[in-house]
């Protein structure tokens, strides 16, 4: 059964691309921010059955009510959404997306994914490069010009952050790789330098996460720099490379130079001509999510997918913490020993 009823919470940046959305969709809508210029945006430009306010507790009766038909974002700070989720799951509401990061403790992810199963909450997060095409398009088109699929992925930069950009570049590995990380081993550090606010870290320093088959993901970033990242997946014969934008482009190594020696130590430079590019889907992708958790078949994004990803991100800085590598999935012991983060 579709929703009828949406709920948003935050309307930041990124909750006003999100409310938007929903005010087409819905035919009622419950906007929650703590700003009193938010709200007044949202009454300003959200054309629909709209009612405001500064907490969900204000509005609780309202939402318990129609919480059956209620599709629910939460597009606040990370710190925020683990309370956020809860207090909106307590409400009876089933269907939950929520913005990256799901939660900024390995305690609170543990929690989340067990009162989805309890409570039979429908979740998905918000990574959108799963709804691009990208991964499907690096499976095929590697397979046919680089000798088969990439087994590193490797991404470097200047400040960019591990949290908030990384995470995407973490989700993407896992779609690609078709499984989470084995383990994680991280050298962070933090500065206070987010442009949301001075009271976010932003996080830079070495990540590695290691995948089966001794595929691996590295991201470093450097909170001394400007520049912007690199993106590059290597396969047997060539790289494929994502531009600022999410383009790809495919370049190969000379065929007749692989042919004269195989040998994979015998490396060469690829070819200046793209074997294959790609431009990604750019449209909002909040629509098909909010169409997956009311029901929708075949979900590209489920709550399983959502929750793996975040445990994968925040064991890297539980590694950076403890100086050790650590495994996935994370050990009882470990989540018993996590602490929060204040990331977004």
């Amino acid at each position: 059964m579709k929703s009828t009823t949406g709920l948003i919470v935050g309307v930041g940046s990124v909750g006003k691309r999100h409310a938007k959305v929903m005010a087409d969709r819905f035919d009622r809508l419950f906007v929650i921010d703590t700003n009193d210029a938010a709200l007044q945006w949202a009454t300003s430009q959200l054309q629909t059955d709209l009612k405001c306010a500064k907490s969900v507790k204000a509005l609780e009766d309202e939402i318990r009510s129609c919480a059956a038909t209620t599709s629910a974002v939460i597009a606040t700070w990370g710190p925020s959404h683990f309370d956020d989720f809860s207090q909106i799951v307590a409400l009876g509401v089933r269907r939950v997306f929520c913005e990256k990061p799901l939660a900024t403790s390995l305690a609170q992810i543990q929690s989340m994914r067990k009162l989805c199963v309890e409570q039979k909450v429908a979740f998905t997060g918000g990574l959108h490069l799963r709804y691009r095409g990208i991964a499907d398009f690096i499976r095929e088109a590697s397979a046919t010009h680089l000798g088969g699929p990439p087994t590193s992925f490797v991404v470097d930069g200047g400040a960019r952050c591990i949290a908030t950009t990384g995470s995407h570049w973490l989700d993407l590995a896992i779609d690609v790789f078709g499984s989470p990380p084995t383990e994680v081993f991280a050298s962070l550090d933090a500065a206070a330098i987010n442009p949301r606010s001075a009271d976010l870290e932003y996080w830079a320093g070495t990540a590695s996460w290691k995948f089966s088959d001794s595929r691996r993901l590295a991201i470093t970033y450097d909170n001394s720099s400007s520049v912007h990242d690199r993106i590059r997946l290597f396969a047997k014969h060539g790289v494929i490379e994502i531009d600022p934008d999410f383009n790809l482009t495919m370049y190969a190594r000379d065929h007749n130079e692989i042919q004269s020696d195989p040998r994979v130590v015998r490396v060469g430079r690829v070819l200046p001509e793209p074997v294959a590019e790609f431009v990604p889907y750019s449209g909002e992708v909040l629509s098909r999510q909010l169409d997956e958790i009311e029901g929708a078949p075949n979900p590209i994004y489920g709550a399983r997918a959502a929750f793996d990803s975040a445990e994968a991100l925040l064991a890297a800085f539980e590694s950076s913490r403890s100086g050790v590598t650590v495994s996935l999935p994370v050990s009882d012991e470990l989540v018993r020993q996590s602490q929060e983060w204040n990331i977004s």
